[in-house]
This record gives C-alpha cells, structure tokens and sequence, in this order.
C-alpha cells in the first residue's frame, strides 16, 4: 500500500509538472507572420465619375490593350487607361494617363476612345491623345450607382508586413484575415501577382482577350450573361440599343464581318449581326469547362482552353474549327497546349501567350497538322496583338514587349516594364 501511494504521489506530481509546462507554452505561444496586407481603396461614386487627365505613369499592373493608328492604350486594371506613341515601334513614348477608377475594357474608333467605370459607358476623344477630353456618357449601364456618396472598394495597395500572433487567437493557423481595411495574406501563399485582382482607323486594334469591340456604329460588350448593344454613330450622345441575355460566364468578344464569336467558361457562342441592334443567336460550341479567347480567319476560328482558379477548368489545349457553315461549326482537331491564353494570326502564323511558360509561334497552314515552330518559356504573356504583318505586341506579368516577326522567329524590339511603385 505504501509503494502504490508514492507511485500514485510520484504519477501526479508528473502531471503538475507536465500540465504546468503546458500551459506556460500555451500561454506563451507567439509567432511573428509574415504578410501582404492588402489596403482597401475606398472612392465615393462622385470621386468615381471623375476622370482625371493625368501625365504619364509607370505601368504596374496592365490588362487590355488596344491599338490605334501610331497609338497604344494600355489598361491599368481598375485604375485608368495609358496612352503611349508608338510611332516609333523600337522607342514607344509615355504620353499620358487617364485616370478612370473601375477601368477595365477600351476600344477605339474616330478617335473616340470608348472605356468603362464601374457603373458608366465614357467617350472620350483622343484627337490630341496628349490632351484627350471627356465628351459623353450613358450612365448605370454595367452597374447601378444608388447615391452619388456611395462608397465602392475601387482597388487594393499591397504593403509587406510582419505581425505576432499568439495560439489563442482566432486567426492561428490560417493564412489569411480580415479587418476593417483590407486584408492580411501569407506571402508564402501567394504565388505570381496580386490575389486580389481577378483583354487601323478608322477602327483600331483590340486583343483576343477583349470585351469591348466595334463593328460599323455599334460599341458591343460583354459582362458575365449579358450581350450588351450601344449605339455610338453620335460619341457625345452614346445610347444604350439593347442587352441580350446569354449562358453564364462570358469572357470575351471577337468580331468578324456580321458575326459576334463570344468566349464563355462553357463554348463558344456565335451571334449574327446582321441586325447591329439585335444580335441574334446562331450556334454553340460546347466544350470543356475553361477560359475560353477566340480568334477567327476566314473560315477557321481557332478557340483557347486553359485550367485556372477563375475558370475551374482543367483543359489546356487549341481548337481548330471549320466554320464555313456557322449554324454547325466542326471541331476539326484539339492540340495539348501548356496554358494557352490569347492568341493573334497572322496568314499561316500564330502568335499564342502560353501563360507563366512564355509563347509559342505556331505553322497553321494545315489545321490538321499544327506545328510549333519557336516558342520561349521566359516571361509570363496572356494577350497578343498583331499591328502589322511583321509587327506584334505581347503583354503580361512583366510588361509590354514590341516584337519584329522574322519568319517564325519574334525578334524583340522593345519593352515597357512593370514598375512596382513603393507604397
């Protein structure tokens, strides 16, 4: 009885030590983490509406692009447009910024510049492109503004950060947070960008990656599941024409001749526009569940799938369709690609932006024998724009680069780098 009692005394004063021991490291439980903190920029819609006319600014997270005669308009996503000469393809000059909070998409025609806010349609004429002027809009056309002191979350500053966490917090472990200004993330969790963020006159030139485009007086766009029509003939007075409710998930736009060839996350949709404010629907090609550019040449449309969070997609390849017959399109062959975004042709050459693996330049000759003739798997590209039959613009993570098309070789000529302002 006397052994069991020491051992019974030796067990708990075991168990004092150890449960002390463990409280003392829970209550000392503290680590210094590593974060992005996303700071929430924060504009009324009266602050929104105003378009500034700015001097030139670096790029630093650019989106569409679109090309005008010796002009570039560069999209800096969410925040404006830049407009360069180009004049010089091996020297292009930053001329000016356009402030637009919510800008996302732009298209050109008589030097009107067409672009989005969050809410509104805007001409802007660009006849002095260092100089250009705010001339008409039609308002809540891709969003409702319900007051003029509503407040909208127009982007994020990204700022490294550290900050100590102990155990008893509810964020333990996780590797994101919120509080009332933005977000915490784990830089260690984020990979290649900003998780925050989520496209010849008398017409110029848009990216396969578009959602604005313009046949003869007709600014289409599209949005999600709608097709929207805008009458332009007079850029001081746009008006809203119609919107044509289609499948879910629209992401781009291509025109060629009547037709509207629509990109969604499920097929390619074709629209007839021989009506300009009724488009009408003709075919769906379905297919698998990706992000989806088209470009289409002559009787071919030539269709972009790709995996990525945004798309849900697992499919990365090229598709060749015959579209002679645009009530019945044929697949004619599917080519394994890494991660195909947009895409440019130029007669039997394609330019295609494979993503975080560089580009490939592809002999199309035979659409049912497909070659890559050059590639680089430097660079991360996602839209291509040829401006010449020589002449091509890619961009991406890295910037705007100008290329000269020698054979199937591109030969760089210049570059506009991203610039990662100090916050």
């Amino acid at each position: 009885m006397k052994r069991l009692t020491i051992l019974f005394s030796y067990v708990l004063v075991l168990g004092l030590i150890i449960f002390s021991s463990q409280s003392c490291s829970y209550d000392e439980c503290k680590e210094t983490r590593k974060y992005i903190y996303y700071r929430r920029v924060i504009k009324t819609v009266d602050e929104i509406r105003k378009i500034k006319f700015e001097s030139p600014a670096p790029l630093e997270n650019p989106g569409k692009i679109y090309v005008y005669g010796d002009y570039l308009f560069v999209n800096e996503i969410k925040k404006g447009i830049h407009v360069f000469d180009n004049s010089d393809v091996s020297n292009p000059v930053n001329l000016a910024f356009i402030r637009i909070w919510g800008n996302v998409d732009l298209a050109v025609k008589d030097n009107i510049l067409y672009a989005d806010n969050f809410f509104d349609l805007l001409s802007i004429d660009i006849s002095d492109p260092k100089n250009p002027k705010e001339v008409g809009a039609v308002q809540n056309v891709f969003r409702k503004a319900h007051s003029s002191t509503q407040k909208i979350v127009v982007g994020y500053i990204p700022t490294d950060t550290s900050v100590v966490i102990d155990c008893s917090s509810p964020y333990w472990g996780y590797p994101y947070y919120l509080d009332a200004g933005g977000a915490y993330v784990d830089n260690t969790s984020v990979k290649g960008g900003n998780v925050w963020n989520p496209p010849p006159a008398p017409n110029g030139v848009g990216g396969s990656m578009a959602r604005f485009t313009l046949s003869k007086n007709r600014l289409y766009t599209v949005e999600n599941r709608k097709l929207t029509v805008f009458d332009v003939t007079y850029p001081q007075f746009p008006s809203l024409k119609n919107t044509v409710h289609i499948d879910w998930r629209i992401e781009t736009i291509f025109p060629y001749k009547d037709n509207l060839f629509l990109g969604s996350t499920t097929g390619m949709h074709i629209f007839s526009i021989k009506d300009p404010d009724s488009p009408s629907f003709l075919y769906k090609f379905e297919h698998a569940r990706s992000c989806d550019p088209v470009f289409v040449v002559g009787d071919y449309a030539y269709v972009t799938l790709r995996s990525g969070n945004a798309c849900n997609g697992f499919t990365n390849q090229l598709d060749v369709l015959d579209i002679k017959n645009l009530s019945s399109p044929r697949l004619i062959k599917s080519y394994p690609m890494s991660n195909p975004h947009g895409l440019s042709v130029i007669d039997d050459k394609m330019i295609l932006c494979e993503g975080d693996f560089g580009y490939k330049v592809l002999d199309i000759k035979n659409k049912k024998n497909i070659k890559v003739k050059s590639s680089s798997d430097s660079g991360h590209f996602y839209d291509a724009i040829a401006i010449s039959e020589n002449d091509i613009i890619l961009v991406g993570k890295n910037g705007l680069y100008q290329y000269k098309l020698d054979g199937f070789n591109l030969v760089e000529l210049s570059h506009i780098p991203i610039v990662i302002e100090a916050n």
